[in-house]
């Protein structure tokens, strides 16, 4: 009916009151929308709240919707137990939208204050608990699944894996207790829980969830597809691969997703896929494909204007350098790397650096170089909260430098082990390798 304009029939229905609601929804508004520019840029905006608030409703979606950012900034200011307290007794502040901004909040706030998010998250949780009978029951269940699914995301960022399984444990519980069987809201449950698996290193479990998130986005239905949420899948399956080692089949995903992604609507995952591209490139020796990659990506990343991530992408620089036999340059970037992290006191990731200048100075010979660099690492270390493993490395890294015995394989081999043990606060804990 969008081609062409209301019968006359229709038309008599509409004027005396007659025509059916659903007939008004199937042919009026696409009529409007086809035909007025106005009522076209109204109903995208419609459409745009319905998926930021996640109601089937339009009326809830705009009326609750609208007023959700006022109802953040009335709680916003208040210490966190008294947030607690007035989301559980004012009735207010217990609704749907405030429950899904507070959740959009949670992941925004992972990269940078993780123990904010789990805060958010929290918060998210109490109002999906305290929802009445204004709201369907089973979409309600989806919804605190989705709040129990962030707030997991959350706590496990901040290395709290057990409190984090256990918040899986009730996303799927209320999964269950729902009967839409909505697959987008069990996709986006899965897709959470996949990052926790990674990060236990469960990688088998990780890319099981994955590749079920990814045939949920890639198929038939229209109004569950999602070719950027798949693309999202992949770019998560990639990371995963990398961290098994699997690095020829990243960059095979990697390339398979890039042209799913969308920039408009996530420029810092196109980010996150180019960068990684570029870390397994140089991984897999391909240091000229990984070069060609950085003027575009470092476009990208001074548009978004995130400090960390300039200075991860500094830091693979000098890696790709490094591997084109390009000393100076591979110096200065990792030399920058590391000063820049001492000053943000993200000590434990500086002495990563100090390791790529490592096997930097093993490969050319510079024996004093080496030993100057094991002295400065040593404190560095030492302020940090690290396992036994980590600092038995390092001590092995200090011995060898000491006895002039440190060659290049071996300090490979240490950067490795420590990567492993990184604590979880660190940068790459963080990192644009692994979105949400």
């Amino acid at each position: 009916m969008e081609d062409r304009h209301l019968s006359l029939v229709t038309l008599a229905r509409l004027a005396t009151g007659r025509i059916e609601i659903e007939e008004i929804r199937q042919l009026l508004i696409p009529h409007l929308v086809s035909v007025c520019a106005g009522c076209r840029e109204i109903h995208g905006e419609l459409q745009r709240l319905k998926q930021e608030v996640g109601h089937w409703d339009e009326l809830v979606v705009v009326l609750e919707g609208l007023d959700a950012p006022d109802l953040w900034h009335r709680l916003q200011p208040m210490p966190y137990d008294q947030q607690l307290r007035q989301v559980e007794e004012d009735g207010e502040l217990q609704t749907w939208a405030l429950c899904r901004l507070l959740l959009r909040k949670s992941l925004e706030a992972i990269f940078h204050r993780p123990d904010l998010a789990v805060q958010l998250a929290y918060l998210a949780v109490k109002i999906a608990v305290h929802l009445g009978d204004a709201y369907n029951r089973d979409w309600v269940m989806d919804l605190r699944a989705l709040a129990f699914a962030y707030l997991g995301n959350a706590r496990k960022v901040l290395g709290e894996l057990k409190s984090a399984d256990d918040a899986f444990y009730e996303a799927h519980s209320h999964l269950r207790r729902s009967g839409t069987g909505n697959p987008r809201v069990e996709a986006e449950v899965l897709d959470l829980e996949a990052s926790l698996r990674q990060t236990e290193r469960r990688f088998g479990e990780a890319l099981e969830l994955l590749d079920r998130v990814f045939a949920t986005y890639t198929g038939d239905d229209p109004e569950i597809s999602d070719l950027h949420l798949a693309g999202q899948a992949l770019v998560k399956r990639a990371y995963t691969l990398e961290q098994m080692g699997e690095v020829e089949q990243a960059i095979s995903t990697l390339r398979e997703a890039a042209p799913m992604i969308s920039e408009e609507r996530d420029p810092r995952l196109l980010l996150c896929l180019k960068h990684n591209l570029i870390m397994v490139l140089a991984a897999a020796g391909l240091h000229q494909d990984a070069s060609a990659m950085l003027p575009e990506v470092k476009d990208l990343a001074n548009r978004l204007g995130n400090e960390l991530d300039l200075l991860r992408l500094r830091w693979v620089e000098g890696r790709v350098a490094l591997g084109l036999g390009m000393r100076g340059p591979a110096e200065q970037a990792f030399k920058e790397v590391q000063r820049d992290l001492l000053n943000r006191d993200m000590g434990y990731d500086a002495a990563l650096a100090s390791l790529d200048l490592a096997i930097l100075y093993a490969q050319e010979g510079c024996i004093s170089e080496l030993k100057q660099l094991a002295l400065d690492i040593l404190p560095v270390f030492s302020s940090q909260e690290v396992h036994r493993e980590a600092m038995a490395a390092l001590l092995l890294f200090q011995h060898a430098c000491e006895e002039e015995r440190l060659t290049v394989e071996l300090a490979r081999q240490l950067a490795s082990l420590l990567e492993r043990e990184r604590p979880r606060g660190s940068m790459a804990r963080r990192d644009s390798a692994e979105p949400g």
